[in-house]
């Protein structure tokens, strides 16, 4: 791996779109905050996938699925979606990374969280998976290079549903998850995927 994924202990506060999620303030002093190391680790400018096929198999499945609920702040929403997406996305292969965005200032902060994914070259595609809140009503849509510097930066969560909970998860939520899959599939033909350049080994994430 030529760019190696550096490590910090530093929050990082970034504002994403305007489809974000509010953040609980009582994440900074709850005795089940998420735990740096093993619930979650920081990394830095993760660097973007070159392999075109890696970028247009995963545009084809997240093009042939829609969700069944409408956006929501705090119902159905960013930590929602990534959920669903992350499972449709492993039932075809991929193995898809939570990552997040934590603004713990103050009461009107806001988090965000979306899905970077390995090419297995150390590279990685990284999607947001709340374009339905924008008007798109698909899975999920692959950000561009231009865009893609403000998702490269911010935190791995190991533990995706411990850091959830912290941030306003209920177990409401998760029973609403579980009892249906609230998305269905609009593709019109068989997804049929293209040659990836896959290295020989899987690849992993670096701790430094």
């Amino acid at each position: 791996m030529k760019k190696g994924i550096k490590i910090s202990a530093v929050l990082f506060s970034l504002f994403i779109l305007d489809s974000c999620c509010t953040a609980c303030t009582t994440c900074t002093t709850c005795t089940s905050s998420p735990v740096l190391g093993a619930d979650l680790f920081p990394v830095k400018d993760l660097p973007l996938t070159k392999d075109a096929n890696f970028s247009l198999n995963l545009r084809e499945i997240l093009d042939g699925y829609r969700y069944t609920e409408n956006y929501s702040a705090g119902r159905f929403d960013c930590m929602d979606t990534c959920i669903i997406a992350s499972r449709i996305l492993h039932q075809y292969g991929y193995d898809p990374n939570i990552m997040a965005s934590f603004a713990l200032q103050g009461k009107n902060g806001s988090s965000h969280m979306w899905l970077s994914v390995s090419d297995g070259l150390g590279r990685f595609a990284f999607i947001e998976t709340c374009a339905f809140a924008r008007g798109r009503p698909i899975l999920g849509e692959l950000v561009t290079p231009e865009e893609s510097a403000a998702y490269a930066s911010g935190y791995v969560l190991t533990d995706p549903i411990r850091v959830m909970q912290c941030f306003g998860y209920s177990e409401d939520r998760f029973l609403f998850l579980s009892s249906k899959s609230h998305v269905e599939t609009t593709a019109q033909r068989p997804i049929v995927f293209l040659e990836e350049g896959k290295d020989k080994k899987p690849w992993r994430w670096v701790y430094q």
